[in-house]
């Protein structure tokens, strides 16, 4: 997929990029590597690389420099939400995981996993340890609060939408695996799920008319 977008302008992904990916080099396996070998070909080929961490992403620093200093082929990193201008547009972009306010458990996970003590007792660990507890901790998350899970959160992603739409041209999220536009009444612009690449093998294209496509590379 990375090399069939070899002739982009800019390239943007929203997250969950492995199952878990703690984004320190010390953590990284062949795996981890041979992808971010395929950013850094993109970058090569003058491709800006920009990337919302979701929620299966640990330690991802959202400063340019820090970036820079830690290898991530990533021109820029978005840890929460961020506004790309394009075609004389504003369209807003963040992963999605924080949409469902009904999740309240997952939502007490991501405050304890995003803290600086999580932080520093993972940073501790030998790489290969804490890769394994971070696997076995995102499996009983994943077996945990199925219910909630389970259900299509129309009504939060409503509500979302309409919060987040004025003076946006669109929005777009990712997270919830599906391919879908949910329009507000007044707003000129919609909220785009982008669809995930693992399970339906497509990315959103922009061209520069503002038109969005739907490409399998």
């Amino acid at each position: 997929m990375l090399r069939g977008l070899s002739e982009a302008r800019a390239v943007i992904f929203l997250g969950d990029l492995f199952q878990v990916w703690l984004a320190l080099p010390k953590y990284w396996d062949a795996v981890v590597l041979d992808v971010l070998e395929g950013f850094r070909s993109l970058q090569a080929a003058g491709t800006r690389t920009v990337f919302a961490a979701g929620n299966r992403e640990f330690f991802l620093t959202g400063t340019a420099e820090a970036v820079r200093r830690s290898g991530l082929p990533f021109d820029a990193v978005v840890p929460g939400a961020a506004v790309l201008t394009w075609a004389g547009r504003r369209y807003g972009l963040t992963h999605g995981d924080l949409v469902n306010r009904r999740d309240a458990q997952y939502l007490k996970w991501r405050r304890l996993s995003r803290s600086p003590a999580f932080a520093w007792l993972f940073r501790a660990m030998p790489g290969g340890i804490a890769r394994r507890i971070a696997q076995r901790l995102e499996r009983g998350l994943s077996a945990t609060n199925l219910e909630i899970k389970i259900q299509y959160p129309l009504d939060e992603l409503e509500a979302f939408a309409g919060a987040v739409l004025p003076g946006l041209d669109g929005f777009f999220i990712g997270h919830f695996h599906r391919d879908e536009l949910i329009s507000v009444p007044g707003q000129k612009g919609a909220l785009r799920i982008v669809p995930d690449w693992l399970s339906r093998k497509q990315v959103l294209r922009m061209a520069p008319d503002g038109r969005v496509q739907t490409l399998r590379p």
